[in-house]
């Protein structure tokens, strides 16, 4: 297994997030296969509300969340309302974790959470953006690691 990123990606871009993004997206889609089934996984395209990936085999879906150095308690993620939405669904995802050290683009850790200990309750609902915000009144959530059992963390 390839543990360190393709940096060439990181030349089309100018921001740090996009291009660790990009990288990282690119390394699970090559480096990693479906825990449930073993098959290869799929990406799906860009901005799918919690989701990131999909083995066409079996039907899991995945959301992945990349975070610098180490893991912590707690991961930023999108619109609490569609994430709530999305666990609560009949096809909530899995989740994928990936934690990176970007002086030499490499994964230190990847962590599989099953979708039965992917659910509402470690989802914590943060304060909405001022009005003088661009995005004024939006409404995001983080994901709070240290609430989900070691048992529901796959290394």
């Amino acid at each position: 297994m390839q543990l360190t990123f393709n940096t060439n990606l990181a030349t089309q871009y100018k921001s740090q997030p996009q291009t660790v993004r990009v990288m990282t997206e690119d390394w699970v889609k090559n480096e990693i296969f479906c825990p449930n089934c073993g098959n290869f996984i799929n990406d799906f395209k860009n901005n799918s509300p919690v989701a990131d990936f999909y083995c066409e085999n079996c039907h899991e879906e995945y959301e992945l969340k990349s975070k610098k150095d180490e893991m912590g308690k707690k991961i930023v993620d999108g619109a609490y309302n569609k994430m709530i939405e999305r666990l609560n669904s009949t096809n909530n995802p899995s989740f994928f974790f990936l934690n990176y050290n970007l002086q030499d683009y490499k994964v230190q850790n990847f962590v599989v959470i099953p979708k039965h200990f992917f659910i509402p309750e470690i989802i914590e609902k943060r304060k909405p953006l001022s009005e003088n915000a661009r995005r004024a009144g939006w409404i995001g959530c983080n994901i709070l690691l240290q609430d989900i059992p070691q048992s529901g963390k796959i290394f």
